[in-house]
């Protein structure tokens, strides 16, 4: 089954989420992966719409007011697609569109909504064949950004147009209502292989890990690690995982089936609860290394020999390694981002390609109970002391824990890899 998901760009984290679980249901999942992407992009879209058995509307206030959204919701209907609407930000009743049905509640992602959305999945009807005389495709969205997209995707970029470029978008992100866009098209500029050293280093101090004005508008900041927004947010100067917040409820409000609560308990959205200068807070995250960087570096790794341990009845003993020249800092990076994704899209195969021969034969069984309970979050990667390790936040997919682990990495093959996770999982 061909699942299309329309859904509007800042709701992308509720929509990974979702679209694991499709996959998991055992259905292929298509969804927008670019933004602004011109004429060849948008006639990608329709055939995808046109060829999906099930269209997914995910509905937020963000994808009922976006053009793009709409459009595609209109296009379905008009080609007689069974549409599945899922909730995944509360939205005013009153803002639904005609005719739509009552959404899945995906809000606060639970068992229960899980299998509420399966057999929302399973009660819709067959997909009709396509009406022979197909209807009138809907115009391209368009917008300011297409002209600075336009000017991205230029075959020829100089530098001097790169200048301008950049200037006009640090100007356009001082509207708040414009950010999250810009920084969007600030990151595929960033991609131009031909961008002048000084305009690079420009776009990517901008860019830089650390906390951000959140995109999706539900909290003060939220942290971005170099290539993609975390969970990680901020509201009146208190840390927590959103992936465990309860949306607020309102009259006439669509809302979650009931909340979950959190290890680090978020604040009510008070003054009174405003922490006063004399509380202690916990340090920011920052990644110790830059997740992109333009030229990759290399350095001696040494891992030193690592005591005997006793763990849950059996012993685990480090063994003694000497690199001349290791795998660089930069593939730790990219090896830990991997490994997450795989984690977060429940993809057995994908992460098992980033564990160690040792854990994949002793301790397979603790990778599969991680890979079944956990959301992971990102936040710091380490390979320069004598113990590498990459540091996460992860929270259960259900229930109310979260939990930081500090997972070792070790260097098999040159390549780094994930190692002796009963390690992270005690403690130690």
């Amino acid at each position: 089954m061909h699942v299309f998901i329309s859904y509007a760009r800042r709701d992308q984290a509720s929509i990974s989420t979702l679209r694991a679980d499709f996959e998991r249901f055992g259905n292929r999942v298509w969804f927008d992966r670019e933004s602004h992407g011109g004429q060849d992009w948008w006639a990608d879209v329709l055939s995808h719409v046109r060829g999906c058995v099930v269209f997914t509307f995910a509905v937020s206030p963000d994808s009922l007011r976006s053009r793009a959204c709409l459009s595609e919701l209109g296009y379905a209907r008009a080609l007689r697609r069974p549409i599945l609407p899922v909730l995944v930000r509360p939205v005013d009743r009153e803002a639904m569109p005609d005719g739509l049905p009552a959404p899945v509640d995906y809000v606060n992602r639970t068992e229960l909504s899980v299998i509420t959305l399966r057999k929302a999945l399973s009660a819709l009807p067959a997909a009709r064949p396509l009406p022979i005389r197909l209807p009138e495709e809907p115009e391209i969205p368009t917008s300011y950004l297409n002209a600075y997209l336009a000017r991205i995707d230029a075959p020829e970029l100089d530098e001097a147009a790169q200048i301008e470029l950049v200037r006009q978008l640090r100007d356009r992100m001082r509207n708040a209502d414009e950010r999250a866009d810009v920084w969007d098209l600030l990151v595929r500029l960033r991609d131009r292989p031909e961008l002048t050293r000084r305009v690079a280093d420009v776009v990517e101090r901008v860019l830089a890990p650390g906390w951000q004005p959140d995109p999706r508008e539900l909290f003060d900041a939220r942290y971005w690690d170099g290539q993609s927004w975390t969970t990680l947010v901020r509201q009146q100067g208190r840390e927590f995982n959103d992936r465990n917040l309860p949306p607020r409820v309102h009259a006439h409000t669509l809302s979650s089936t009931g909340p979950l609560l959190p290890v680090i308990e978020p604040p009510a959205r008070t003054a009174e609860t405003a922490p006063t200068p004399a509380a202690k807070r916990r340090p920011e995250p920052r990644l110790k290394h830059r997740l992109r960087t333009r030229a990759p570096r290399r350095r001696k790794v040494i891992a030193l020999a690592a005591g005997a341990a006793v763990l849950l009845g059996g012993g685990a003993v480090g063994a003694v390694a000497l690199l001349n020249q290791g795998p660089g800092e930069d593939s730790a990076i990219r090896m830990a981002r991997n490994f997450v994704d795989a984690v977060n899209t429940r993809d057995s195969n994908a992460m098992q390609q980033y564990v160690c021969a040792k854990d994949r034969t002793e301790n397979a069984h603790l990778y599969t109970a991680f890979l079944d309970a956990a959301n992971v979050t990102l936040e710091s990667v380490d390979v320069s002391g004598s113990d590498p390790r990459f540091n996460v936040l992860a929270t259960r997919t259900v229930g109310a824990t979260s939990v930081r682990l500090r997972i070792p990495l070790v260097v098999e093959n040159d390549e780094w890899r994930v190692c002796d996770i009963s390690r992270a999982l005690s403690g130690r």
